[in-house]
Order: C-alpha cells, then sequence, then structure tokens
C-alpha cells in the first residue's frame, strides 16, 4: 500500500519492540488503531457527501445534454459543405461555402470577388 516491502516491516516491528516496552505495545496499537479507523471514516463521509452533491447539482444530465448537442451541432456540421475560417484571434468561425449561394458566379469569378474583399478588409485594417 505505501510502497513497504515485507523486510522492511520486520524491520520496523524489531525497532519498535527494542525501543517500545512490551507493556506499552497495546496501548499504542490502539491508538494507531483508533487514528486509521477514524481516518478511513473521515474520508468515507466526505467521498458519500461529495456524491450527495453531485446528485443534487445532477452532474450526469448536464453531460449528457451538452453531448447530445455537440452531437447534434457536428451531425448539422457534416450535413452542410461549410469553409472554417480562423479570425486573429484564433476563433473559429464556420460558414457555408460561396459556391452554395452565389450559384450566378463561376469558380474563377468567386476566386476573385474573395481577393477584393481581402484587399479591402487587409487596408481597412492598416488603417486601423
Amino acid at each position: 500500500m505505501f510502497g513497504f516491502s515485507l523486510a522492511e516491516l520486520l524491520m520496523v516491528a524489531l525497532v519498535a519492540l527494542l525501543l517500545i516496552k512490551p507493556q506499552d505495545l497495546p496501548e499504542i496499537a490502539h491508538f494507531l488503531g483508533k487514528i486509521f479507523f477514524r481516518s478511513k471514516k473521515y474520508f468515507n463521509e466526505l467521498k458519500q457527501q461529495f456524491e450527495e452533491v453531485k446528485k443534487d447539482l445532477d452532474f450526469q444530465e448536464i453531460k449528457n445534454e451538452i453531448n447530445r448537442g455537440i452531437a447534434e451541432e457536428k451531425s448539422k456540421l457534416e450535413e452542410l459543405d461549410e469553409t472554417i475560417i480562423v479570425d486573429i484571434y484564433g476563433n473559429e468561425h464556420r460558414v457555408p461555402n460561396v459556391e452554395n449561394f452565389r450559384t450566378d458566379l463561376s469558380k474563377e469569378e468567386i476566386e476573385e470577388e474573395i481577393k477584393k474583399l481581402n484587399e479591402e478588409n487587409l487596408n481597412s485594417s492598416k488603417s486601423v
């Protein structure tokens, strides 16, 4: 439990027998037993209180709701064809692909439009 071998435990017992009077051994063993029992009882009570708080707060239901929401969003994203844009702060933004809502433009025209808008954004950010 604490990483002691049998030889080490025997050595501690032998030293205890030499330093402690044999008459005092039962009293010391009783004292150590009480300490062990009380600490174990305290730990079990603490564990039980944590379980009660966990039940009161209903963490499992909250966790299930979050996981359900994540699963729904993932399924929506898989259905849609989207592009992920990362801003300068590292935030991800998911936007529909341009081809899906600008069907009137060819792929080359879309790329030119994007370049033009990127240049405008770049120029406006430099002026700030």
